[in-house]
């Protein structure tokens, strides 16, 4: 699998993310009409 390297203000690439109760999401469905932050968070435990 190639890795891609992204810069600002490049398109984040469409991909699937569980949400808190586990069902998915596509994150395509978040910013088709506006932007959406990311926020990555690490669980040390």
């Amino acid at each position: 699998m190639a890795e891609q390297t992204l810069r600002p203000g490049d398109q984040a690439p469409d991909l699937e993310v569980d949400r808190a109760d586990g069902t998915p999401l596509a994150l395509a469905a978040l910013w088709r009409e506006r932007p959406a932050p990311l926020v990555f968070l690490r669980h040390y435990g």
